[in-house]
């Protein structure tokens, strides 16, 4: 009848604006997100609330208004409903064992999920994959085919082994990289770390080179193997020579330090610049006067090898004056033993080379000089030889042990790219989520106890995003902290039903016996499943052909973990919290 349908909306209108509203709060802080995180997830949360608000006016309104059209025999299941009360009455009735043994599954879980489910870099959208990289420098003029072969050896190293999925090389000039990229499963093996120290100690072996070994990612996660980590001291005072000298004693002083090597005092201030090399010419004044060659042309037949011009001349050439200059072959590529051995002319005509006159030598120098607030800045680096967690150690006890004199400093320099902080919004948004949870609940059923009962099914609901992805060995990235966010709105709708069902079924009273939970569970049962089904259903296009570190597969996954784990505790674990509590 008219009534029935309205008196059936009006009963079950808590329980949905409930289950809506803590859905649609869980959102709002989505508004407040900055960066990458605002620009991928608002359009997301909107068009999320805009579907649930419409879902409560189809809910209380058109539903119980077109119901009657279409009259349906009703399924009661009985002998499914005969099997719930059979097997939640005994939880209720033991609910100290339910809630023990529930404490510690979820005790079980949260270790999982701390020690064995790796966590990817919130700033890779993607999942951050497993790759060993390696970086390898040689000086400035050496044998390009000496650099290639080098690099070959290192992928001869990664290629065709178990759980490499690509090896990309390149390089060009002095240097070059190999990457190694390994997949899913051989992430989570020791096959990285195996190949970490393969590499390590094949680079020791290549001489005359500066070789970087270290990976990234869900492998390397624990900090360990060995590898070639570099730090870079930053020194600030207003005297260049102090600055100088301090840089001298900091590098005699990190060279006593065994696994120290390719110590530096002379690097820029930007990352990737290349330091600069300064080639120092001592004239021999007695040699150039034997030889009968003034300064002014030792100076000119310098400037013809290392800049190239040799004066200019005009000729015509088909009608027109054109400048000519000659240019030494090679000259913009001239190393030092080549300027050491170039000829020099000399009225004797006697092959005078430029060792013959002058002392030939190079110094490491600053290729650019910088200052901060007036302070002249100067860069130390260096390389440490061994695992990760030993070298972080050394360097901070080393950092810790620096007494700079007065008007100057000593810091880390650390490169800063523009920092991301969605990340941190993203805890915050969780954070305000569940607090609006609970206070929507608290208002919607104008019951402290009620918000408390939701309260206490979260870390069930919790529990089933950290178990499917122990049980999946799915890296946690900044998409599934989405999910979770999400589950906190979904997964507690079918606890909101139980809730709302047992205060409807002692509004009396002030203590719910078992039988009264019992029958309030069994009664929501059905619509529990339901919500449960339904939620479970939309994720489907989220998670098909994607994988599950991807944006909406990592969604996906969390979300379906926490509505299925919210869901059994519903089910199984919630009514044993309502026993003997008040209304």
């Amino acid at each position: 009848t008219p009534e029935g349908r309205a008196e059936a909306g009006i009963r079950i209108t808590p329980a949905v604006l409930g289950s809506t509203i803590t859905t649609a709060v869980v959102l709002l802080p989505f508004l407040y997100l900055q960066g990458n995180a605002r620009a991928a997830f608002v359009p997301f949360a909107a068009a999320f609330a805009l579907a649930l608000l419409w879902s409560v006016f189809s809910s209380v309104v058109m539903i119980p208004a077109v119901g009657g059209w279409a009259p349906a025999a009703i399924g009661t299941w009985p002998r499914l409903h005969r099997f719930y009360r059979a097997s939640v009455r005994p939880l209720v009735r033991w609910r100290w064992m339910t809630l023990g043994l529930t404490v510690a599954v979820l005790a079980v879980v949260s270790w999982g999920f701390v020690k064995r489910v790796p966590r990817s870099s919130f700033g890779n959208w993607y999942g951050q994959r497993t790759t060993l990289n390696v970086f390898l420098n040689f000086p400035r003029g050496s044998d390009p085919e000496s650099l290639d072969k080098s690099i070959q050896e290192f992928e001869r190293i990664a290629v065709g082994r178990p759980g490499v999925e690509k090896v990309e090389a390149r390089g060009g000039g002095s240097s070059a990289m190999c990457q190694v990229s390994f997949t899913n499963d051989a992430a989570l093996s020791s096959i990285p770390l195996e190949m970490q120290e393969e590499m390590t100690e094949r680079g020791v072996l290549i001489g005359g080179a500066t070789i970087s070994v270290f990976g990234r990612g869900p492998a390397f996660a624990n900090g360990g193997g060995s590898s070639s980590i570099s730090y870079r001291i930053k020194l600030m005072g207003y005297s260049f020579s102090g600055v100088e000298r301090l840089a001298q004693d900091l590098k005699q002083r990190l060279e006593a330090i065994p696994r120290v090597r390719n110590v530096k005092t002379t690097l820029s201030t930007g990352w990737g610049a290349e330091r600069a090399m300064s080639v120092i010419l001592t004239p021999d004044r007695p040699a150039l006067a034997r030889a009968g060659v003034t300064s002014r042309d030792f100076a000119a037949a310098i400037n013809r090898e290392i800049r190239g011009a040799a004066g200019g001349i005009k000729l015509e050439l088909e009608g027109e004056e054109t400048d000519v200059s000659l240019k030494a072959s090679g000259a913009r590529e001239r190393s030092l033993d080549e300027l050491r051995t170039a000829l020099v002319p000399n009225a004797t005509a006697a092959p005078l080379r430029v060792s013959d006159l002058a002392l030939v030598s190079e110094r490491e120098g600053l290729a650019t000089i910088t200052r901060e607030d007036q302070q002249y800045v100067r860069i130390v680096g260096y390389d440490f030889r061994g695992p990760v967690k030993l070298a972080n150690r050394t360097h901070d006890a080393f950092m810790a042990s620096i007494s700079p004199p007065a008007g100057y400093s000593v810091s880390d320099d650390k490169f800063s790219w523009e920092e991301d902080t969605s990340a941190k919004g993203l805890w915050l948004v969780f954070a305000a989520g569940i607090v609006l949870v609970i206070l929507s609940v608290a208002a919607v059923f104008d019951s402290a106890w009620a918000a408390a009962m939701v309260f206490l099914s979260l870390p069930l609901a919790l529990a089933g995003v950290a178990g499917i992805f122990w049980a999946t060995k799915t890296s946690f990235s900044r998409e599934a902290a989405v999910g979770v966010i999400l589950v906190v709105g979904l997964a507690v709708n079918q606890s909101i039903l139980l809730v709302d069902a047992a205060l409807e079924k002692r509004r009396k009273d002030d203590r719910l016996s078992v039988d009264d939970i019992v029958a309030a569970a069994s009664d929501r049962s059905g619509m529990i499943i339901l919500v449960t089904l339904t939620t479970l259903a939309s994720l489907i296009p989220l998670a098909v052909g994607t994988d599950a570190d991807s944006l909406f597969g990592a969604i996906a996954l969390a979300t379906a973990g926490g509505t299925i784990a919210g869901t059994i505790g519903a089910l199984w674990i919630v009514p044993a919290y309502l026993v003997g509590r008040r209304r």
